[in-house]
């Protein structure tokens, strides 16, 4: 993307350091690639927009010896990247509390039905979030409190 040019990135690299500093301490291939790939995707790693996060992993590289570098996708990031997509009609996510009338199904015939409950500090159950497609399809994912955490 043209946003995504090399002074931009290296904005970002420097800014990366300074606010998580064992990434300096990484393997510096694993960092290039990691930083390549946000470009690639046009996601921002760090900072307000949340799209991506940089993170130093345990898994040291064999060659050097050095944590890698892992690219993390935020969910606004994977919201960002299914937006530019084109196949995206529009977007939602819905947090699910005690009490609400919270039911789903997989299958053939995929079914999701939430009636929020009156009670909106109820503690949360699930959460959800639903893609309705341009070619008239729906697609959603659900995960619990458990899956969340």
């Amino acid at each position: 993307p043209r946003h995504m040019t090399a002074e931009r990135m290296i904005r970002i690299t420097t800014t990366e350091i300074r606010k998580v500093p064992a990434l300096g301490d990484c393997d510096t291939m694993s960092f290039v690639s990691a930083i390549v790939q946000c470009s690639q995707l046009g996601l921002e790693p760090g900072g307000a927009p949340g799209h991506a996060y940089l993170l130093p992993f345990g898994n040291k590289n064999e060659k050097s010896g050095k944590k890698n570098v892992q690219l993390i996708i935020g969910y606004r990031g994977m919201i960002d990247l299914a937006r530019r997509s084109g196949q995206i009609a529009s977007l939602s996510a819905r947090v699910v509390r005690e009490g609400d009338d919270f039911s789903f199904e997989f299958g053939l015939e995929e079914k999701l039905v939430h009636r929020p409950g009156e009670n909106e500090d109820a503690p949360v159950t699930h959460v959800y979030a639903v893609a309705r497609l341009k070619d008239g399809g729906t697609q959603f994912e659900v995960m619990t409190r458990k899956q969340i955490e």
